[in-house]
Order: C-alpha cells, then structure tokens, then sequence
C-alpha cells in the first residue's frame, strides 16, 4: 500500500509541477506588459492575484483544501510582518489563500534562475543573496521602506523549508529585527499538514487537506533590538503550541 501511495505521489507531483507552470505562465506577459506601460505602482495587485487566487486555483488543481483558522484577528488594513513555518513547497500557496491582504516576499537569489518562475520572482518579490552582507542590507532597507509605505512583508524564520523530523528549524532575526525597526506587528500563521500532503524530501504530492492558524498580532511598539531574542521565542512558541494543538 505504501509503495502504491509513493508511486501515486511521485506522478501526481508531476503533474503538480504541469498544473503551477501552466497557471504562473499565463498572466506572466500581462503583468509584464502592465509593470512596463503603467509602472510598479500595479505590483501589490498582482502580488495578491498571484498569492490569494493563482494559488487556491493551483491548489484545487493538486486537490488540497485548505482550513483557515483565526483569520478574523488580522486587520486587512494594516501593515504586519507576517512569518511562518517552512516544511514544504505548497506553503507559500496555503500562506496566500490564508492571506487577508498582498505581503511582499522574500525570495533567495537563486529562485530568480528558475525557468518562467523566476522571471515572476524578479518582478513581484524583493531578492536577497543571504552570502552577501550588502544584498542583506540593501534588502532590509527595502524592507523597512515597504512597511513604511503601509505595505506588508512575508518571511520565514527558519529561512529554508524544515526537511528535518523536529517541528521547526532555528529562527534567523531578519522579520524579528525589521518588525522592531519599523514597529510594526508581527502576525502568526502556522502551517499543518503541508509536509504531510507535499514532503520536502522527494518528488511528492497528494491531495489532502491543509490547516492554517492565525493567532492575535504580537504589537512591537517601543521594542528595541534586546527584544529580538524574547520575541523570537515567543513566536516560536506559539507556532509549536499550534502545531501540538492543532495535530493532535
């Protein structure tokens, strides 16, 4: 049965990867062709067609539903720094659809070498070489400019998807440190079932159902960067109660 499941699963993630290109290629010239004639003023709309629709209709296609609890608590008007855990490729879509408003990504340097993707990358994300000290620096005051501009960011503390068998990898400080220097909230959300539906170590995909949990913004108002390290736990701690709650 397993074998028959694993056989499933590497076919099924096939035409998973068939089914994304299909559904990012589309709209890739129209955005283009907007983004040059109209200026980037359009992104944040396509950052939100690309995050909150092209992704529930790429998940419908793998046949994963997702579960939104506590979306209520985030406000659609406010800038947040949102951030999550990492286990899988599907999460950046389940993260979309749980979305109340467009966030700008992070994205590796890498992910702009990407065939058709990475063409999107490079227009709708803000791009970062984690080698390099001065693309780090140059992407925080990218950052910190789009949260003052009332924008929101997306990042993930653990900087790369968890392909371990521990429920969250170390926390970097980069979405701790630009909450605290432009003071704005952090906003929660944990992912569930995303490695169980998409496992990171292999080519797999089956449909399933996946659950996304909000918690109440966490105000970083007269924080200071000595708060970084407490703040970066306490989030941490809600993401494992979470994914001790919710799992059981």
């Amino acid at each position: 049965m397993r074998l028959l499941q694993n056989i499933f699963a590497f076919f099924w993630a096939l035409w998973g990867l068939v089914a994304f290109l299909l559904v990012i290629v589309i709209p890739t010239p129209i955005y283009a062709i907007v983004l040059f004639i109209g200026g980037k003023k359009y992104v944040p709309l396509f950052i939100w067609i690309n995050m909150h629709y092209l992704s529930a209709i790429v998940l419908w296609l793998y046949g994963i539903r997702v579960k939104v609890i506590g979306k209520e608590l985030i406000a659609k008007d406010k800038a947040y720094v949102f951030v999550a855990n990492h286990a899988a490729g599907v999460d950046v879509m389940a993260t979309g659809v749980a979305m109340t408003h467009p966030a700008f990504f992070l994205a590796k340097n890498e992910a702009r070498y990407i065939p058709v993707f990475g063409f999107m990358v490079r227009m709708l994300s803000i791009l970062v070489d984690r080698k390099s000290k001065e693309s780090r620096e140059k992407a925080m005051q990218y950052m910190l400019k789009t949260l003052r501009e009332g924008y929101s960011l997306f990042l993930y503390p653990e900087g790369t998807r968890n392909r371990t068998s521990a429920p969250l990898k170390e926390f970097k400080d980069g979405a701790f440190r630009t909450a605290i220097a432009a003071q704005v909230p952090i906003a929660v959300q944990t992912l569930l079932n995303t490695k169980g539906v998409n496992n990171p170590n292999g080519v797999h995909l089956l449909p399933g159902k996946v659950t996304v949990v909000w918690n109440e913004p966490i105000e970083t108002k007269g924080m200071t960067e000595a708060d970084i390290p407490a703040l970066s736990e306490r989030v941490r701690n809600i993401m494992l109660k979470n994914l001790q709650t919710y799992s059981s």
